[in-house]
């Protein structure tokens, strides 16, 4: 979900000490790194998230520009780097490395798979349309009605 379209309050109360990046890589790091880390105390919202996002990290130069957002957390909030977190994601750099960036069980990268999605919305089941009767993807759906409901 890009930085700028993070509509809840949490994403808007993260600071974003680099907001270009941040729009570029459709991310804000910082919303996870400023989490600290210890066990979960059953309400899911512990740094633990911090690990589980960094699994999910698709490329390298988006893992790298983690461990740059934990480096300047780390210099902003006067403290060092977290060496487990510069660690998953070292760890994780590596695994793309030698697997091949993007998810490794759709075998595709973020642009096939997004292209995927749009031929997918395209050949809905119930597609919507537009007030011509044209087909709209999911994704511009604003104003259009399923078609099996007119």
């Amino acid at each position: 979900m890009p930085a700028s379209g993070q509509h809840n309050e949490q994403a808007a109360a993260t600071p974003d000490p680099s907001p270009e990046l941040s729009e570029r890589y459709g991310e804000n790091p910082a919303r996870f790194l400023q989490k600290d880390i210890h066990a979960d105390s059953g309400a899911g919202t512990s740094g633990e998230l911090i690990f589980a996002r960094i699994r999910g990290i698709e490329s390298i130069s988006l893992a790298r520009y983690w461990v740059a957002m934990e480096r300047r957390l780390a210099s902003i909030n006067d403290r060092e780097p977290r060496e487990r977190v510069l660690h998953a994601l070292a760890q994780r750099e590596r695994y793309l490395e030698a697997n091949g960036e993007g998810l490794a069980q759709t075998g595709m990268m973020p642009v096939e798979r997004r292209e995927a999605a749009a031929e997918r919305d395209a050949e809905s089941v119930a597609p919507l349309l537009d007030k011509n009767g044209e087909a709209v993807p999911w994704s511009r759906q604003s104003g259009a009605v399923v078609g099996q409901n007119r």
